[in-house]
């Protein structure tokens, strides 16, 4: 009888501290936005997709927006000169997107690296290297705004291409370069 009570009174205790935990606590996120650039906290916001995420961000044209569950909101600004893209090219499957959300899109090519070459209307190039793609899929490009720049990717063998705007009516999250 007496592990009988021993055994009840530990599944009770169990139960009970199971059963008040707490929701998280945002403020850590929402403070560690403060004094970290547009940049920095968009990587942030590409982080949190997996380690907190009912965290919602988006980047439009003109700023990032972090909205958190408890009602707060952080927007930062983006660099009126920059204009800030993220490209998940694809083989097989893809998603229709205009605005990127770091906290929910996701691309096919996970953490693999493509070839970049991105180019302005007088072929200069502005990007020739390889980039690294995100644990969601998508690589990001800041370009000069109000441009029309050509964007072509290689990968195991495959190339794509796709001339994108970069004003401010212009998607920030281009999910529509098939690698053939």
């Amino acid at each position: 009888m007496k592990n009988l009570n021993a055994l009840l009174f530990t599944l009770g205790f169990f139960i009970i501290s199971c059963s008040n935990s707490t929701a998280p606590d945002y403020n850590q996120y929402y403070d560690s936005l403060t004094n970290l650039s547009v940049k920095e906290s968009i990587a942030k916001g590409n982080e949190w997709k997996f380690s907190a995420p009912k965290i919602k961000t988006y980047v439009s044209t003109s700023e990032a927006v972090f909205e958190f569950p408890d009602g707060r909101v952080v927007k930062k600004t983006l660099p009126s000169d920059s204009f800030y893209v993220a490209i998940a090219p694809y083989i097989n499957g893809t998603h229709t997107c205009e605005t990127h959300y770091p906290s929910s899109c996701d691309g096919e090519i996970k953490e693999q690296t493509v070839k970049v070459i991105a180019s302005d209307e007088s072929g200069n190039i502005l990007i020739n290297n390889g980039i690294n793609t995100m644990k969601n899929g998508f690589f990001e490009l800041w370009l000069p705004r109000n441009k029309n720049v050509k964007i072509q990717i290689e990968y195991n063998s495959m190339k794509g291409e796709e001339t994108i705007p970069t004003n401010n009516d212009s998607r920030t999250c281009i999910t529509t370069i098939k690698l053939k």
